[in-house]
């Protein structure tokens, strides 16, 4: 799929066999983490070092919730319009 950043799941690096699910969702929480503290290093970066970080951190949020919202409403217009196209 252009475009697609995730990649398809048989280009996955496997994961360990003898891992439980209760390993496999430390991980993704332990991952997720580190995502966090790269997403708030690259703010404080740019606010500097007296910025507000916490501020800087809502307007991102803000901007990525907005943009998630146009993202899903086009999606849902692309499937209604599919949908109705089909005569379902």
């Amino acid at each position: 799929m252009a475009g697609q950043f995730i990649p398809l799941p048989e280009f996955a690096p496997p994961l360990p066999e003898e891992m439980t699910p209760q390993q496999g969702i430390v991980l993704w929480a332990e991952l997720y983490d580190a995502g966090e503290q790269l997403l708030l290093a690259g703010l404080r970066r740019e606010v500097g070092p007296h910025g507000d970080v916490a501020g800087a951190y809502r307007k991102w949020n803000e901007e990525y919730l907005a943009q998630h919202d146009k993202d899903l409403f086009r999606l849902m217009d692309n499937l209604n319009r599919r949908e109705g196209s089909s005569g379902r």
